[in-house]
């Protein structure tokens, strides 16, 4: 397990193959994309292609035909569909929009004018005590009036003001009385200022509206159902051009996805004399494939160097993992991607979260579940997930074989331990309390050692001697964190005493000169002698050297305590998963012999549920916080292959 070797890929050719070959390394799925510009390049007279995307508002335009047509977009095989230019897709566009274009007009105005009689209809609804005609109302001469709605606390109001106006209502509600007003032609606008400073909200009646308030409704609804018609046919008609244009314009929409794509790729494509130039890196066990899809161009020729042959090109990450430890790959992600040869943390991620999880959530019959329920997240929904939980299902079944717990029940086991003669097992929870918690501290020792160590390892094989050797993680670390380890657990736990002078001189004193001094020890080892810029040497004061590097320190040494500490939560939480378990058991007796399977499916999915999204969390704490941060660096690039994604906007 480590990471994918990569080649970087200079490809170069003339221009009129450059969408071709754009195009063969989104086929090939393994060719990640990088700019082909740099300064150097830049002093050369490469430059980079920056040409406005023609494809673009055809795309949009290709969406709108699907909406007017009620056209789901989705993918579908465009091979045989011959249009290429944007000229060819604007015709074939126009001629798809002439189609329907009267059709989809005829009910536009159709569905205008339902919801303009409808608006009106609203509003005569409210006029149904008029008897008199609208035109004869409207076409005095001498008389305005005005319709409307009042509201309906200043009806009273009206009976305050003496001008030359009556109000007439129709119909009054809680919060509105609809009705209208008359006065003389020349008071209107009088009258008209009195009322809006009632709030009366005047309402306009189309022209079209004859008869009497009963008269008009019954016209106004006849004519909404003859609009209706219209629009109905209108629409069929629509359906009927749909049918017919539905393959060509999903074949049109997704040809343009991917020549929109392709073509946005040229942003990071070099040009010069003629030619494009195309960087990238592709993984060495894709290289045969990929190079045979780019020897199908007659103009592109592909060379092939080391992925650091180019400094203006960052290599990016792939982690090589197994099928066992794959899944894991996810948190490493989380966390962040080491760099390109760095070291891939996977497999130890792998291996301390799924012995943790059983540690932490031993249960027979409970992992068994989680392992089937893993087996369907992972068809279902999310594959990584799904491994995940198959793996860790099955190390709780493990560990709760050892305890003696199938679905808390502690002493169903105990005849099987019994007939094979083992007499230590099963491991009773509450009686081994302090062996449980002792061994939980020792675990996140080991675990810290085993990070340290990876440390080392990264920074030998970085060079990096500050990381490697004088560092809290380095040896200096490791000997100084081991040293504390064995004396405590000699002098506490079994009454040797080991701290002898010579002990805490060699092995504890002189690791944390190193650690304080690791600065200038590092310097030493890499040049020989010490040595800082000028920049440094001005900067570093005795006395600021001291004050850094005593609080640094400092902080590293409550870091190897905290650190510790914290695996005491996997020995709490294996007194937590029993306790809750016996709360279930407890209930379960105490109830009626109906009620007792229900109360254990109920408490047994409860505890699931709970404890197992909690146990994972804290897992995970402990992985990125006490494991992770010792040795892992992620500043990693994550591989993207350059693909064209169909993405259909239809809002």
């Amino acid at each position: 397990m480590g990471i994918e070797k990569l080649e970087l890929v200079n490809l170069v050719g003339q221009m009129n193959e450059l969408d071709q070959c754009l195009g063969k390394c989104c086929e090939s799925g393994c060719f990640h994309i990088q700019p082909a510009f740099s300064s150097a390049s830049a002093a050369n007279g490469l430059t980079l292609l920056n040409e406005k995307n023609g494809y673009a508002p055809l795309v949009k335009t290709f969406e709108r035909i699907a909406v007017d047509l009620g056209i789901e977009l989705k993918e579908t095989d465009y091979s045989n569909y011959p249009p290429a230019s944007p000229e060819e897709f604007t015709q074939r566009a126009e001629e798809i929009n002439k189609s329907f274009e009267a059709a989809n007009q005829k009910k536009n105005d159709a569905l205008q004018k339902v919801a303009q009689i409808n608006e009106t209809l609203t509003q005569i609804h409210h006029l149904k005590g008029m008897n008199s005609s609208f035109e004869d109302i409207f076409s005095c001469k001498y008389v305005a009036s005005r319709v409307g709605r009042l509201p309906t606390v200043n009806l009273a109001k009206l009976d305050y003001y003496d001008e030359n106006f009556f109000f007439v209502p129709f119909e009054t509600q809680d919060l509105y009385c609809w009705g209208m007003y008359f006065c003389p032609d020349q008071d209107k606008a009088l009258v008209d200022d009195l009322f809006h400073s009632m709030f009366f909200e005047r309402v306009h009646l189309p022209d079209f509206v004859k008869g009497d308030a009963d008269e008009a409704i019954k016209t106004l609804s006849a004519d909404m159902t003859l609009q209706q018609q219209k629009a109905d046919e209108a629409q069929a008609e629509i359906n009927r051009i749909s049918i017919r244009v539905k393959d060509e314009v999903l074949a049109a929409y997704s040809k343009l996805q991917y020549l929109y794509g392709t073509f946005e790729l040229r942003k990071k494509v070099g040009y010069l004399s003629g030619k494009f130039y195309i960087k990238g890196f592709v993984p060495v066990k894709d290289k045969k494939r990929f190079n045979d899809l780019i020897s199908t161009l007659e103009t592109v020729s592909a060379a092939y160097m080391p992925p650091d042959a180019d400094s203006n090109c960052t290599p990016p990450t792939i982690l090589k993992n197994s099928w066992l430890t794959r899944p894991f790959g996810m948190m490493v992600e989380m966390y962040g991607l080491p760099n390109y040869g760095g070291f891939n943390p996977t497999s130890f991620v792998a291996i301390t979260y799924t012995l943790l999880f059983g540690v932490m959530f031993g249960d027979l019959g409970q992992g068994f579940l989680v392992m089937l329920l893993g087996l369907i997240v992972g068809k279902k929904i999310n594959k990584s997930a799904g491994g995940m939980m198959v793996r860790c299902g099955l190390s709780s079944m493990i560990f709760g074989t050892l305890y003696g717990s199938v679905f808390g029940f502690e002493d169903l086991l105990d005849p099987m331990y019994e007939q094979l003669g083992i007499s230590f097992l099963p491991l009773k929870v509450f009686s081994k309390t302090n062996f449980i918690l002792l061994t939980a501290v020792a675990v996140g020792v080991v675990l810290i050692v085993m990070s340290m160590l990876i440390n080392i390892y990264i920074g030998f094989k970085e060079k990096d001697y500050e990381k490697a050797i004088f560092g809290c993680n380095g040896i200096a670390g490791l000997i100084f964190y081991s040293s504390i380890a064995a004396g405590l657990v000699g002098t506490i736990m079994f009454n040797v005493k080991i701290m002898s002078a010579p002990f805490v001189i060699f092995l504890i004193v002189i690791p944390l000169i190193c650690i304080f001094c690791r600065v200038p020890f590092s310097l030493a080892v890499k040049y020989k002698k010490f040595r800082l810029s000028a920049d440094e040497e001005e900067k570093m004061t005795v006395g600021g050297f001291i004050v850094e590097n005593f609080f640094e320190m400092f902080e590293f040494v409550l870091s190897y305590i905290s650190n510790t500490m914290s695996f005491l939560r996997v020995g709490g939480f294996v007194l937590s998963h029993a306790g809750m378990m016996l709360v279930v058991m407890t209930l379960m007796e105490g109830a009626s012999a109906a009620a007792q399977p229900i109360i254990l499916i109920i408490g047994n999915a409860f505890v699931m549920a709970m404890e197992g999204m909690i146990v994972a969390i804290q897992i995970i704490r402990l992985e990125f916080y006490e494991i992770f941060s010792r040795f892992n660096e992620s500043d990693g690039v994550p591989f993207e292959p350059v693909k064209v994604q169909f993405n259909a906007q239809t809002e």
